[in-house]
């Protein structure tokens, strides 16, 4: 086939050759690898992605539901109190909502209580079952009416958070990010200035991240969706759900709104931070990929212009019966983990 005009390709993998690993842009030194190991232990994705997959998986989420015997945290009175019910105006809502709505009530769409307390009390085991584990938290909150909400509980709760300004890459682009904080934090000890706040003491990728608005924080999301970092948070009637694992649907533009839900998720994790200082849970020692980001549509999803192909009506009936059965889009069989190194892979066109 001829290709005319202006043509774009793009590869899936920096790996041509899988044999031969790559040092990764991302890398913050260009050093050359020693023969008798070629990891590159500066990239933090690659390392993530092959060396020291996720304990806490995106994917992990689809089939995972709270004991029935759970402590509920919250009742239909305390929401109804705070306003959560009330979305926004019927002609800006995002049809990807329409099953967690209840009614439109004069141009005002309302929202179904009992899934929002439903996802509320999952979302609250959630984290404090993942902060036993030793989970890292980053609680992301910009727009006006969550920034002292996201400040005052995420200092309460001891977790990273951002609540003026998410900047772009701070999780893509992470060891560059992290030069700048370390030039920030000797600068500030040179003038003896050692006020700590939001992420300057992230030195890791986050396990969860929790927001208000997804709407408002779309960038950080898709940052957390490129990594395979689960999200949890608020969600309003013109928000889009796809990418979020327990949404909250909620009024993310009343303070009392947003005041009841971080409160209840900062409590459920200083619960489960308790509960890992007095019982500390044993390391798991086994390791397994991460199929997200093994997927060859996490990031290719956002960008393609059709996604309804012919092959899925010819094998699944219809586009839709193809999205129940890979929400998520197509992904690989992943084999079991092992600890292995490049060199001790013998290619078969070099023997």
């Amino acid at each position: 086939q001829q290709l005319h005009g202006r043509v774009q390709m793009q590869f899936a993998s920096q790996h041509f050759v899988d044999a031969i690993p790559m040092a990764s842009a991302m890398s913050s030194t260009r050093r050359e690898m020693p023969q008798n190991m070629r990891h590159d232990y500066d990239d933090l994705f690659y390392v993530r992605k092959y060396l020291e997959p996720a304990k806490f998986k995106k994917l992990a989420l689809g089939n995972w539901e709270m004991p029935e015997n759970a402590t509920r945290v919250v009742t239909l009175q305390e929401l109804v109190e705070a306003g959560v019910q009330y979305g926004h105006k019927s002609s800006q809502w995002n049809p990807k909502m329409l099953k967690y709505l209840y009614a439109d009530n004069a141009g005002t769409h309302i929202f179904d209580l009992v899934q929002t307390a439903a996802n509320l009390n999952r979302a609250c085991y959630y984290v404090m079952e993942a902060a036993a584990k030793g989970a890292n938290f980053i609680m992301i909150g910009t727009k006006e009416q969550a920034r002292e909400q996201v400040s005052k509980y995420a200092q309460e709760a001891d977790v990273h958070y951002c609540d003026l300004r998410f900047v772009g890459g701070v999780v893509s682009n992470f060891p560059v990010i992290r030069q700048s904080v370390e030039l920030m934090l000797q600068l500030r000890e040179e003038k003896q200035q050692n006020e700590d706040s939001g992420i300057v003491n992230m030195t890791s990728y986050p396990d969860i991240c929790i927001f208000v608005d997804e709407a408002k924080e779309r960038l950080p999301i898709s940052e957390m969706t490129r990594i395979g970092v689960p999200c949890v948070g608020m969600v309003d009637s013109n928000n889009d759900p796809t990418f979020i694992d327990i949404p909250i649907p909620s009024n993310t533009s009343n303070s009392r709104s947003i005041e009841l839900i971080l409160r209840k998720l900062s409590e459920a994790i200083k619960k489960g931070k308790m509960m890992n200082a007095h019982q500390p849970v044993a390391e798991d020692n086994v390791k397994e990929w991460d199929p997200w980001i093994m997927s060859r549509d996490r990031i290719r999803y956002m960008r393609r212009r059709s996604k309804r192909q012919g092959w899925m009506k010819g094998i699944y009936g219809s586009y839709e019966n193809y999205k129940k059965c890979h929400p998520w889009g197509n992904i690989p069989t992943v084999a079991p983990f092992h600890d292995f190194k490049w060199n001790d892979i013998i290619d078969p066109a070099h023997r």
